[in-house]
């Protein structure tokens, strides 16, 4: 009688708390930054696949308590679907909500110059972690040189 009970025992606590350790497996790490390279390619305004004009990396990083993500790029080259030769003297973002199942919305502003006025390319990116991983898409709001691309990066 006795192992019965330890066993249903077991089983209640599998069952309670097993869907909740898979939920904190799958989202993103607390204090981790994630990095992978800028897209290359992607689909401009007009739907055609072409590359990119970008350079660097994607950061992506997670807050201490996994709350919220900020993201940013390395690179003073936006991702960008026609040439410029202007680059990004001014980058401002803001922490985004972390859901629980590790999807998140976050948007990068990007100028040419500082000082007043709107931003040049607004880079809104989206994603879900999985663990030591992100995937997701950066959608680049700037006019004719707009278009999206997906991404992927690793927790460093």
């Amino acid at each position: 009688m006795r192992k019965r009970t330890h066993r249903t025992i077991a089983i209640t606590i599998v069952l309670t708390f097993g869907p909740a350790a898979g939920a904190l497996a799958a989202a993103a790490l607390s204090g981790k930054t994630y990095q992978g390279a800028a897209p290359t390619s992607g689909v401009n305004g007009e739907h055609h696949r072409v590359r990119t004009h970008a350079g660097g990396s994607i950061m992506l990083r997670v807050s201490g308590n996994g709350k919220s993500v900020t993201a940013r790029f390395s690179s003073s080259s936006p991702v960008l679907y026609c040439n410029t030769t202007q680059r990004i003297r001014v980058q401002s973002t803001h922490a985004a909500p972390l859901s629980a199942n590790g999807t998140f919305h976050a948007t990068v502003s990007e100028r040419f110059s500082p000082g007043p006025g709107p931003a040049a390319i607004v880079q809104v990116i989206t994603g879900h972690f999985s663990g030591r991983s992100v995937h997701g898409a950066i959608h680049t709001h700037a006019g004719e040189c707009g278009g999206i691309a997906g991404y992927s990066a690793n927790a460093r």
